[in-house]
């Protein structure tokens, strides 16, 4: 799961504290990371091409070292394989990366971000999967609605799932009955109507989310998902601009921050401050990945206990954006190098040698994430990972039922797009452009990025 990476300051807000460093972490591990054009230099692992000595590189970004190298040694000592592990920092992941690989080395198997795998396929930098044995029952063994991040429309697979998680409303029971609700908000009229009587309660900033710009676009997403509004037909065409429900979706967004129902600093700030304002209940909704109600638990602020997850995106269809990073294959690996590859990149993304989801039940206990293999959802040592305040049979029924991974987002224009959103969002937020013609550039920014 993958943010912004400068220290921050530990909060002396309530007694038993949590430091936004800390819930940066998580968010780190589970993919909340932003590109940028840095390019990092680094020691760099062996090129596919030279002799392979039976040591393997592997190339990840940190977030939980630790746990990294134990998943890597309890590899090793199944399979007699080592695993040389090197790290590039959160930010700016993939310039380093690409950095790398265009200067001529390149690891084994690789952390990437969705949104970059497919290009790094087209480029020859990550090898396609089909031909290994098994990869097709990988995808099969998949939940349908994760299938699209891994095997793209053409049938190639091109990567294994580090991690996956569902856009996830958080809001406080307590607070919203105070406002007169009665349980989760199931649409955004219930969220902005409850939101202003809880401000006519003195809730200073009811309503908190990760606007920032490089996240308006998964928001984005998932707002017309909620509706029922398609995003991208087949071909990657922008299908919600001619949608009449999409204006509605954007007016409601516009009204919460114009009508002062969210934080001032709701466009700039980081995670960790939302997380703060719903243990100390000035918020009272958060809307973001799943994972961040454990960060919320563990503040253990005073309202950190009324705090619970809604399993159903707020809006008339209900349905949430799923997401997820990926683990890749090195391109040109040949022989035993290629196949004993393929064993690290199928422990760490699927199964075991033994069968066992154990990677992913390792990260279910470092940081509450998920991944999309019904299977796994059956396996009790994953489902008593996860602290008794989340309901494993919702979760496992949204990935099921509720939830889409959009499978447009991992094309190669997309990028190009979702760097378009966040500027356009914004400047509509802040009321700078209308709803209208916020539609018509989004859609002239999805067509213009296809071209390219």
């Amino acid at each position: 799961m993958s943010h912004q990476g400068p220290a921050l300051e530990r909060s002396s807000v309530f007694n038993s504290v949590i430091s936004r460093r800390n819930v940066l972490r998580g968010a780190l591990a589970a993919g909340i990371a932003i590109p940028t054009l840095n390019a990092l230099a680094g020691c760099a692992p062996s090129a596919p091409g030279s002799s392979y000595t039976g040591t393997l590189n592997m190339t990840t970004w940190e977030a939980y070292p630790d746990q990294i190298r134990a998943n890597l040694e309890a590899f090793t000592a199944a399979t007699d394989i080592e695993v040389e592990l090197s790290l590039i920092p959160n930010v700016g992941y993939v310039s380093a990366l690409q950095t790398r690989l265009l200067g001529g080395d390149s690891p084994d198997v690789y952390y990437n971000f969705a949104y970059a795998s497919t290009k790094y396929a087209d480029q020859g930098w990550a090898a396609e999967l089909n031909d290994f044995e098994g990869a097709e029952d990988m995808i099969a063994d998949m939940f349908p609605s994760s299938r699209g991040l891994y095997q793209i429309p053409d049938g190639r697979i091109i990567s294994a799932p580090y991690f996956s998680a569902i856009y996830s409303l958080f809001y406080n029971k307590a607070a919203v009955a105070a406002a007169g609700g009665n349980g989760e908000p199931q649409t955004k009229d219930d969220i902005y109507t409850l939101s202003e009587k809880a401000k006519a309660n003195g809730v200073t900033a009811p309503y908190a989310a990760y606007w920032i710009k490089n996240f308006c676009e998964e928001y984005f997403i998932n707002y017309l998902l909620a509706d029922g509004i398609t995003p991208f037909d087949d071909k990657g065409a922008p299908v919600f601009a001619d949608d009449s429900k999409t204006k509605g979706m954007l007016e409601w967004w516009a009204a919460m921050y114009q009508d002062g129902l969210t934080s001032d600093g709701i466009l700039t700030a980081d995670p960790g401050v939302h997380v703060t304002a719903m243990a100390q209940g000035t918020s009272i909704f958060f809307e973001l990945h799943h994972y961040f109600l454990k960060e919320i638990r563990v503040a253990a602020g005073p309202e950190s206990e009324n705090v619970d997850m809604a399993y159903r995106s707020p809006g008339t269809a209900g349905t949430a954006l799923q997401i997820g990073e990926v683990v890749q294959l090195g391109a040109g690996l040949e022989g035993d190098r290629a196949q004993d590859a393929w064993k690290l990149l199928k422990t760490y993304g699927w199964k075991d040698e033994s069968g066992a989801y154990s990677t992913f039940i390792s990260w279910a206990e470092q940081a509450a994430l998920l991944a999309p293999y019904p299977g796994l959802f059956k396996e009790e040592a994953f489902r008593s990972a996860f602290p008794d305040y989340y309901d494993m049979d919702k979760l496992e029924d949204a990935f099921q039922n509720n939830t889409s991974a959009v499978s447009a987002r991992v094309a190669p224009w997309y990028p190009t797009f979702q760097t378009a959103v966040g500027d356009r969002i914004q400047t509509m937020l802040i009321g700078e452009a209308d709803v209208d013609a916020t539609i018509k550039g989004l859609a002239d920014d999805a067509i213009e990025a296809a071209k390219s």
